[in-house]
């Protein structure tokens, strides 16, 4: 028979410092082994892993101290796991997979995480498909030790949430928690929003009509534009119209004008050409004349070198005599000798006086010799090479004079046709002078529309405008009458100078402030929408528990009562409602519609009763054999754990959750009742599994397989299975 919870693993859990497996092949699982071995820690790791989130709910001071802390002979570990494999081809948990596999880890940080199909999921998200599952960390469907009563001491509210949870309706009620709370926080916006747009309204409405200020004003604007771009564009195309006309005339003028500089160009240059030859010719003249003083400067010259060197001539023709030597050289001969007869007188040496005396002898012989007759063939060739020169400069000059009477001649030719180039050339410059004056005027005349096209723009830039603008205007072909435009231009001048100027920040406010408006206004809509689809759910799902529960509240009490009876031999047992007073805080808004006046944004509110069946608790009225009870507080200890198993087992009766954890539930019970107890246990495996813990050997037998749990002197917890149907045989 197949089993919901397939597999448990714990590594680093309490006691459980390695990794240990714990299978669940069978419908009955027992769980046993001496007190402080940690079995209870089996239960303690379910619980966890299934979101329990209160360490003394785990018998623990801090989540802390789940990860095994170390012992003398065991290093104490980082983390602890626990992971729960489900058998899901039921579809018990919405996820298209056949095996489901749930784990929580913590580290020594705090960190702690849930893990479904090894994707981290928050815990918020896991309770609502865990609840679907009718699973859940406390309830009748994990019973923890010391709690087998816990049916009978609980409060009539927590009564009714463990049947619920049986029931498959906790899934119900979380959506619904989940769906209250999201309506508290939308009425609070909404009332948020309320507020907010009750404060926004007077401040818009002194927005909205500045605003309104700035869009007649805009209005005009558009208008004066309009009126603007007519009258500055007929006057624009007009002045351009007329520039252009004065264009051609102006440019045939100028070119008049430039042909009429080129001919008088012309004439000046001819007369400069003539004036430039009687210059050049009176130039000429002025060269000859130098030309001859040159020459006759040069003849005199050369006549003056001839008759020196014709003196020098006669002078070198003459033989000079020994009187005629020059006494100094004669003065220096004799001093020179009589120092070398001074020396002698010193000399012994006869051939060395005799050589010197020699030597004397020649020289006193050379200076009475008589000198040769000078050479006066340079000085000849001289001479006739200057009377050469005195005739070729001769010829020179009498050229010179014959071409200074050409030169005369010519001059007074070029005077006479002077005379007529000049005429011709006034007559000239008369007609540029004309062509002048009439380039001038129509320069003139363009200049003016020229101002007037300047002044036209200048007063279009004072508007604020581009001049691109005005000339991509193009011309507005309206019959135009100026002067009704400036009368409109100047009367809408007068109603913006009314108007005033806007405040650009304040007419973006307006925009942003209308904008915010439209937003919260869309806001308190969305969120009034948002109300009203919650209290339609809320009102769906109370709708559901309600006749969920009701239909099987009424067989849950029928088998309380039978398995009552069962248990004490005798009596009667039955669960009723306890219906809840009306509180002040059970004041809720009337409707979605009508919660929030539109006008205002006021919220109004009424007095209206919950539902008191949908929050009703759970008593129960009990009647002993042969025992007067008035409250269960009189009950032993054994006796309220037979009050509470009579309740978990007429709940599994009526809706069977996957499985039940229970830990030591049958230690108050005697004999009799653990055979009981036992026997109900195998009755219901059919329908649901067990996981127990026990001491009791009965409850032992009726489990399919046994694991035992020890704890060696390491202080880690371990474990060995039993399958009772192989150790019977």
């Amino acid at each position: 028979m197949q089993t919901f919870l397939k597999k448990l693993e714990l590594q680093g859990f309490k006691s459980f410092a390695q990794k240990s497996d714990f299978e669940f092949p069978y419908r009955v699982v027992g769980i046993v082994g001496p007190n402080g071995s940690g079995k209870s820690n089996v239960i303690d790791a379910l619980r966890w892993v299934l979101g329990e989130r209160e360490a003394k709910q785990l018998r623990g001071d801090t989540l802390g101290n789940l990860i095994f802390a170390g012992t003398p002979k065991r290093a104490a570990v980082g983390f602890a796991k626990v992971t729960l494999y489900f058998d899901n081809r039921e579809r018990l948990f919405p996820i298209d997979a056949p095996e489901v596999m749930l784990s929580r880890r913590i580290d020594r940080s705090g960190n702690s995480q849930f893990f479904l199909q090894d994707a981290e999921i928050r815990l918020k998200d896991l309770q609502p498909i865990l609840a679907r599952a009718k699973l859940g960390a406390r309830g009748l469907t994990m019973i923890g030790q010391g709690q087998s009563d816990l049916f009978v001491r609980a409060t009539p509210d927590e009564r009714r949430l463990m049947i619920e949870e049986i029931l498959g309706l906790r899934e119900f009620r979380l959506k619904k928690n989940q769906a209250e709370r999201q309506l508290a926080s939308s009425e609070v916006n909404m009332e948020k929003v309320a507020a907010m747009l009750e404060e926004i309204a007077p401040h818009l409405k002194f927005l909205r009509k500045q605003k309104s200020r700035f869009e007649k004003r805009s209005e005009i604007e558009k208008d004066l534009r309009t009126f603007e771009n007519t009258y500055f564009s007929h006057r624009f195309q007009a002045l351009h119209r007329d520039i252009s006309v004065t264009e051609k005339p102006f440019a045939e003028a100028e070119d008049a004008r430039n042909i009429k500089e080129k001919e008088v160009s012309e004439y000046e240059r001819e007369l400069k050409a003539v004036s430039g030859g009687e210059t050049h010719d009176a130039e000429h003249a002025k060269k000859l004349r130098s030309i001859l003083s040159e020459f006759f400067t040069k003849r005199a010259e050369i006549e003056k070198l001839l008759a020196r060197a014709e003196a020098k001539l006669e002078f070198l023709s003459a033989t000079p005599t020994h009187a005629e030597r020059s006494s100094i050289e004669m003065k220096a001969i004799l001093e020179a000798l009589e120092q070398e007869i001074r020396v002698m007188d010193e000399w012994h040496e006869l051939d060395k006086i005799k050589n010197s005396l020699k030597t004397m002898a020649v020289r006193i012989s050379d200076f009475f010799k008589t000198e040769p007759k000078a050479d006066t063939k340079p000085f000849e060739a001289e001479i006739e090479k200057l009377r050469s020169e005195l005739r070729f400069v001769e010829a020179e000059i009498a050229k010179s004079r014959i071409e200074e009477e050409r030169v005369a001649e010519e001059q007074q030719s070029s005077n006479k046709e002077f005379r007529t180039k000049v005429e011709a050339l006034e007559i000239k410059k008369n007609e540029l002078r004309k062509l002048d004056q009439l380039v001038q005027q129509l320069k003139f005349d363009r200049e003016r529309l020229k101002i007037k096209m300047e002044e036209l723009e200048r007063d279009w830039a004072i508007l604020g405008r581009s001049m691109d603008e005005l000339h991509t205007i193009g011309e507005v072909r309206d019959i135009v009458e100026f002067s009704d435009l400036e009368r409109k231009m100047l009367r809408l001048r007068g109603e913006l100078a009314a108007i005033g100027e806007i405040d650009e920040t304040l007419v973006k406010e307006a925009t942003e402030t209308e904008t915010r408006f439209e937003f919260l206004t869309k806001e308190l809509e969305d969120l009034r929408n948002a109300v009203s689809d919650l209290r339609s759910l809320i009102k769906e799902l109370d709708h559901k528990i309600h006749m969920n529960f009701k239909s099987a509240f009424s067989a849950i009490s029928d088998e309380f009562n039978n398995y009552f009876q069962l248990m004490f031999g005798g009596g009667k047992a039955k669960m009723k409602l306890k219906m809840p007073e009306v509180q002040i805080q059970d004041i809720i808004p009337i409707t979605a519609e009508d919660s929030v006046n539109t006008e205002t944004g006021e919220v109004k509110e009424e007095k209206k009763e919950k539902l008191s069946e949908l929050s009703a608790g759970v008593e129960i009225e009990i009647s002993i054999p042969r025992k007067k009870i008035g409250s269960l507080d009189m009950l032993s200890g054994g006796e309220k754990s037979l009050v509470s198993l009579a309740a978990l087992f007429a709940l599994i009766s009526v809706s069977p959750p996957p499985f039940l954890v229970l830990d030591e539930i049958d230690a108050p019970l005697d004999e009799d009742n653990a055979r009981r107890f036992s026997d109900l246990v195998k009755e219901f495996s059919k329908k649901t599994q067990f996981i127990i813990v026990t001491h009791n050997r009965t409850t032992m037998e009726s489990a399919d397989i046994l694991y035992g749990v020890t704890m060696g002197d390491d202080g880690v917890s371990k474990t060995l299975s039993l399958k009772l149907d192989t150790a019977k045989s």
